[in-house]
């Protein structure tokens, strides 16, 4: 058991160091917990399983999930044309589809490398009206809608903003009132331009050399990051997922379909898929839907093992996380619990 523990395991962190949480959920149980470091280096405030962290490329699944709402409601379909809502693309994008956006094979360029092309990586109040306008200057698209997989944060973005522009909503009033408050996610916002308190928020941190610098955020970008959540809410989500109270079983099955390209076949042979906000693979001999998320210093991880039902949840508030010794901390929690 010593094994697990994160102290024992991802040597790089302490007590006083900015650090990680994690659980491991088997049928709505929590049959491991752990924490390690700071939520905030400032004040000396440990994390615990209620501190709220910025779950970037985490927060996909989220947009995805609302996505599939508005389909199995009948308010838009896989192959409505991504111009019918944002019709500021029509130049270039015409042929883009919902489809191709929610499973990367939209050719559209990622926003973080127009943003580095203003020198604005490191701005604070890049928003998604910002991104769009950036979008409506392009002349082109990367490549054939369709045609190829292209991880592309831009999609998310658009996800995003076909949300809004069909309900009326913000992305954060959307998922608070149909999601987050649904299944009692109380501690969960999407963090936009409103900039709003959050309570018990743990805050991200990059190392520099033998020091620690605060990274507040990044973008205010939303639907593709800036989902700020904790390791209590995240069962939740987790939890929620097998149920039918955000989503029908048939329109649930999307989450498990890899993305196919124009003729037919999959678009991705890395990840064995991606739909909706999920990565789609086998791990440790079973099938998996999982995603990461990098940004602002935070780093995250959700694995569901969904036949076994048993999924790791795994977040942190520091850049330097190992991702190998975190996926193979993940297969030692498989391996012992589920």
């Amino acid at each position: 058991m010593n094994s697990l523990r994160l102290k024992d395991s991802f040597t790089a962190f302490n007590d006083i160091s900015p650090g990680i949480g994690v659980i491991a959920n088997l049928k709505g149980t929590i049959v491991y917990q752990d924490t390690l470091g700071l939520a905030s280096c400032e004040h000396r405030i440990p994390l615990q399983m209620d501190s709220v962290f910025n779950l970037a490329s985490v927060s996909k699944p989220f947009t995805g999930m609302a996505i599939l709402q508005l389909m199995e409601r009948g308010e838009l379909c896989a192959k409505d044309k991504l111009t019918r809502f944002i019709p500021e693309l029509r130049h270039y994008a015409g042929e883009v589809t919902v489809y191709e956006l929610a499973h990367h094979s939209a050719g559209l360029t990622d926003y973080n490398d127009l943003l580095w092309k203003k020198a604005r990586q490191n701005a604070l109040h890049s928003d998604n009206a910002e991104i769009l306008s950036l979008l409506t200057q392009q002349e082109q698209l990367r490549f054939t809608p369709g045609s190829a997989f292209e991880y592309s944060n831009s999609n998310y973005v658009l996800l995003a903003l076909i949300i809004e522009r069909i309900t009326g909503l913000s992305l954060r009033d959307y998922l608070k009132q149909y999601i987050f408050g649904v299944i009692g996610m109380e501690n969960t916002t999407v963090f936009n331009e409103e900039q709003p308190v959050i309570l018990n928020r743990a805050y991200g941190y990059e190392q520099c050399g033998e020091n620690w610098k605060c990274n507040y955020t990044d973008t205010l970008a939303t639907g593709s990051a800036n989902v700020f959540s904790s390791l209590e809410d995240m069962k939740k989500w987790d939890d929620a997922l097998y149920g039918n109270q955000l989503l029908g079983e048939e329109a649930k099955h999307a989450l498990f379909a890899p993305g196919l390209d124009s003729s037919g076949k999959p678009l991705t042979e890395y990840w064995g898929g991606y739909s909706y906000g999920w990565m789609i693979q086998e791990r440790c001999g079973a099938k998996t839907i999982w995603h990461t998320g990098g940004d602002a210093g935070f780093r995250s991880i959700i694995v569901r093992f969904y036949e076994q039902q048993f999924s790791v949840i795994l977040l942190s508030n520091a850049a330097s996380l190992n991702w190998s010794e975190t996926y193979s901390y993940i297969e030692r929690l498989y391996g012992e619990f589920r």
